[in-house]
């Protein structure tokens, strides 16, 4: 039996990282969606033999909607988390269609918004502007010290001259600690007027960037779990930072030859977990009004920004502006939160 389900895993894994994605087009699950789905469809099959009380791997859209029915039913399960487990079924429903000619058309039913408090640990909206605040504080651009070419030194110093307003010949190693780096502030900036993915982070491009228009322009084959060209607004604010990086962005070596838009310390490009840890450092070092006991995640800033757009915007400018691919992923967000409610007490009399 152990080694029978071994087997199992080990085939719907590889195809799931070979096809699991587009199984008409070769593409397969990126690494970090492929460890989730595992993890998750492992508690799927545990409940699938209590539920049988036998050993099996045939798994069917009945089970699956007595699955979703007991996620909603569990108290402390937040929507997004059933929705997640319901993405890993459909997975190995497309795996089943795939390899053994099954029909299975299934999609989860959530019951959503069905726990009294709020489900998901989503950035609100006051602790926006600290966190803006926390990325200006947070980073130097290179020190004066630092092993770079006598060209790279130079375009330093004609940037942080400009950056402080004194000449060229002034600029030392003091004058390079006052001139902070830009890169944070422009990531934080454009995920907060537009909930960027991590993976987006790490994929976008100066060419997105339209200074012109205030926008961010990600293109069709950039288009994270969608199949259209997005046109993101931004603040003038973030056009503003996002010029100065690139400003910046250009009298480095790391970026030379490269088009991404930023790189990490270590010249690659931007993860989850870096992302992660990124938003950890913000968190540890500035003064934002989060909940020691709250979990916060980089996804915690996309859902904090789509429930603002979703409830103070509308969910249809909402969809295009956090290219979601249905307005009905949209509608998860469009709900009771604390900041709506204290608007509505405020002009209610």
């Amino acid at each position: 039996m152990v080694d029978d389900y071994r087997d199992f895993k080990q085939e719907v894994l590889s195809w799931l990282g070979s096809y699991g994605k587009h199984p008409e087009k070769g593409q397969g699950l990126a690494q970090s969606t492929l460890q989730s789905t595992h993890y998750k469809l492992e508690i799927v099959f545990r409940w699938l033999w209590e539920d049988e009380d036998a050993y099996t791997t045939e798994f069917t859209p009945d089970h699956a909607d007595r699955f979703i029915r007991l996620l909603n039913r569990s108290d402390g399960m937040a929507d997004s988390s059933v929705l997640h487990y319901g993405k890993a079924v459909q997975r190995l429903f497309k795996y089943q269609n795939h390899i053994h000619g099954t029909d299975y058309d299934w999609e989860p039913k959530p019951e959503l918004s069905q726990a009294t408090g709020d489900e998901r640990d989503y950035l609100r909206r006051t602790a926006f502007k600290p966190l803006y605040q926390a990325a200006l504080e947070y980073n130097s651009i290179k020190s004066y010290h630092s092993d770079m070419s006598s060209e790279e030194r130079d375009r330093l110093k004609t940037f942080v001259s400009q950056r402080l307003g004194v000449p060229k010949s002034e600029v030392g190693p003091e004058q390079f600690k006052q001139a902070n780096s830009w890169k944070e502030p422009s990531i934080i900036a454009v995920t907060l007027d537009t909930g960027l993915r991590p993976i987006e982070v790490g994929r976008a491009t100066t060419d997105w960037v339209n200074l012109e228009n205030n926008e961010l322009n990600i293109p069709k084959d950039e288009s994270t779990k969608n199949e259209a060209h997005w046109n993101c607004s931004i603040k003038g604010r973030t056009a503003r930072v996002l010029e100065r990086w690139l400003e910046e962005r250009a009298t480095y070596d790391k970026y030379s030859g490269r088009d991404e838009l930023w790189l990490t310390k270590q010249g690659t490009t931007y993860s989850s977990k870096s992302c992660n840890y990124l938003l950890s450092r913000l968190v540890d070092d500035g003064d934002l009004p989060i909940p020691d006991h709250k979990d916060i995640t980089w996804y915690a800033i996309r859902h904090g920004v789509a429930t603002y757009w979703a409830n103070h915007i509308g969910p249809h400018h909402a969809k295009e502006q956090l290219r979601h691919k249905s307005v009905t992923t949209t509608m998860k967000y469009l709900h009771s939160d604390a900041e709506t409610r204290n608007d509505a007490a405020e002009q209610i009399w």
